[in-house]
């Protein structure tokens, strides 16, 4: 059979048993002495960097909030401006419109009064010309039959023979 002596496996002997923990500690000592400090120093150093980052990353994420407050209200502010400008320029179109209506009524009635004036003066003018031409035809008319005073049928006669050469 086999002899084993597992209480021997298990636990290694005094001497070896020191040698093993006066190896571990100086492995250990040896470790913090030239590896903690410096593994330190970098942890720190990139928690820093994490911290500026954070820090650089917050500040400027409240510089956005600001900028995009003060833009929304410039956006804001130029909303309302063009629309007063559209109103405006909506009154002003419509005020152009009403005056441009008015000057062209104005203008409207100015010539149709001035018409009215040259159409009365006109009218004036031919009935002039008419009792005029009346009056001619009248003196012509007695003339002719001053000239020629036969009877009245020969005078109805040369009357219409006249009336004729007039209008022709």
């Amino acid at each position: 059979m086999l002899d084993l002596d597992i209480a021997g496996k298990l636990f290694p002997d005094a001497i070896t048993l020191i040698v093993q923990l006066c190896a571990t500690g100086v492995l250990f000592f040896g470790m913090k002495k030239l590896l903690w400090k410096p593994m330190q120093d970098y942890l720190a150093k990139r928690a820093e960097v994490a911290d500026a980052a954070l820090r650089e990353a917050h500040e400027a994420n409240t510089l956005a909030r600001e900028n995009q407050k003060k833009s929304d209200q410039l956006l804001s502010e130029a909303a309302n401006e063009a629309k007063q400008i559209i109103e405006s320029g909506k009154l002003e179109g419509k005020r152009l419109k009403e005056q441009l209506l008015a000057e062209a009524k104005n203008e409207a009635d100015n010539k149709l009064t001035s018409a009215l004036r040259e159409i009365a003066h006109q009218k004036s003018q031919m009935r002039d010309e008419i009792e005029a031409e009346i009056v001619d035809v009248a003196l012509l008319a007695a003339s002719k039959l001053i000239e020629g005073k036969v009877d009245e049928v020969e005078d109805r006669k040369q009357i219409q023979h006249f009336i004729k050469d007039v209008r022709n």
